[in-house]
């Protein structure tokens, strides 16, 4: 009963955790894509869950090949390079966030998700990509 409990607890702080992201004012994860980003987030942290009972990552090595997969296929898609990592660092940061709240990494879990908000808002000037726009 107790694990059952402790489970739902990690899949609404890893719902928590993709909201809280989302929350900035120029925020790159559109607010639109908050649902799919959750999503993704609680299916991450079910598939730790279970990869820890079951004792194997492969599992969760499975999902991070499928991410691989799809982040090339945009880089293929997109034409510039700063359009493409803003377009994927969304779906690997939330991804690596689910996952610590998977494993029941909830402080690991949280201080990354404040260093992904970070990530997130200041992307841009991040790169350096603010200061050519204006110059």
């Amino acid at each position: 009963m107790l694990s059952a409990i402790a489970f739902a607890v990690k899949m609404i702080v890893a719902a928590a955790f993709v909201v809280a992201l989302s929350l900035g004012s120029s925020t790159t994860m559109p607010r639109d894509r908050v649902g799919f980003y959750a999503l993704l987030s609680v299916a991450m942290a079910a598939v730790t869950a279970v990869s820890q009972e079951l004792g194997s990552g492969l599992l969760a090595g499975a999902v991070f090949v499928v991410i691989g997969f799809i982040s090339y296929n945009q880089f293929q898609k997109e034409g510039e390079l700063f359009d493409t990592l803003q377009a994927v660092t969304p779906l690997w940061i939330v991804t690596v966030v689910g996952m610590c709240a998977g494993a029941g990494m909830l402080l690991q879990g949280a201080f990354l998700t404040f260093l992904a908000y970070y990530i997130l808002n200041y992307f841009p000037s991040l790169l350096g990509h603010d200061r050519k726009s204006k110059a």
